[in-house]
């Protein structure tokens, strides 16, 4: 993240969004130090936004490692803002789009406390299709989606779930065990996709794979359920190109890079390089003759009628 060298950085409101981001976009609970080094402001100015955020609900500090991460009011906004941001309608385009191609149910989410939480869905238009509640959060140890972004999260929340073991059977093929929970979630990571057999409603399976950030991380899960009767996994499986490449669209369109907050300063680093600074352009100077002094014109003037006398 760059240094706040301009203007506009010393707004103590850029400096605490400049903290929200840097704790938001961090793999693990980021201690005091760090963030301090990273926003480029003192230990002192930091504790204190903290401090600030923390009584505001959007931070919230590990009582034991003192070590901080995004609050629960933080993660109600951001899955507000990805479900009426921008984004928003070229999301639902593609999904749209995929639901038609393939009959089935296409499902975006995030993991939430552990459990799985939908964004945004697209209902199957076949006539034997899944309904189910999108308000209602699902668990992890089931659900494809869930399995996935386990796979890929954070170490502290892995732990958490695998110690809440051993798992509530939804189906016979529910896993039970952390042991046999974390053979797959190596797994998922290995073939970069996750599969639910029949794990979380007998009849029905899925299938997810990533949605990544511009860092890379793994935000979010893209997957495809279906009725077993219609399209049992091994089809599922046939369709693993086309719901990874609108992962990948969706991807980019989380990657896109919000102007720099030192862009401006950045162009006019640029451009000095080149001898001049942006909004400082010089207008050239037009060449012009020296006006004579007024001796000087009246030494021409005699010297000019001198001729005309010796040359009549």
């Amino acid at each position: 993240m760059t240094k706040p060298d301009s203007k506009t950085d010393k707004s103590p409101v850029i400096k605490a969004l400049r903290l929200l981001e840097q704790i938001a976009r961090s793999r693990e609970p980021i201690a005091l130090a760090e963030l301090s080094r990273a926003i480029g402001l003192p230990k002192p100015s930091t504790y204190h936004l903290l401090r600030l955020l923390e009584r505001a609900g959007f931070v919230q500090q590990d009582p034991l490692t003192r070590r901080h991460l995004v609050a629960s009011l933080l993660e109600d906004i951001a899955l507000s803002a990805l479900r009426h941001g921008a984004g928003h309608g070229q999301r639902r385009l593609l999904m749209d789009q995929l639901a038609h191609r393939l009959q089935a149910r296409i499902n975006l989410v995030v993991l939430k406390a552990g459990h799985v939480l939908a964004v945004e869905w697209v209902h199957s238009t076949a006539a034997l299709r899944v309904d189910i509640d999108p308000s209602q959060s699902l668990p992890s140890h089931c659900t494809a989606s869930g399995k996935l972004l386990l796979a890929f999260g954070r170490r502290e929340l892995k732990a958490k779930v695998l110690a809440s073991a051993p798992f509530p059977a939804r189906t016979r093929n529910t896993i039970t065990s952390a042991r046999a929970l974390v053979r797959e979630l190596d797994a998922i990571h290995h073939q970069q996709h996750a599969e639910d057999n029949e794990e979380l409603l007998a009849g029905v399976n899925c299938i997810a794979v990533p949605i990544r950030n511009l860092k890379g991380d793994v935000v979010a899960g893209l997957a495809v359920m279906a009725p077993v009767a219609s399209l049992p996994l091994a089809k599922l499986r046939h369709h693993l190109p086309d719901l990874r490449a609108v992962a990948d669209q969706i991807s980019r369109g989380f990657g896109r890079e919000a102007p720099s907050l030192n862009a401006s300063t950045a162009g006019n680093n640029a451009d000095a390089g080149n001898g001049q600074a942006v909004g400082l352009h010089r207008r050239p100077v037009r060449s012009r003759g020296r006006r004579p002094s007024a001796p000087s014109r009246r030494k021409a003037l005699d010297a000019e009628k001198a001729d005309k006398d010796r040359h009549p």
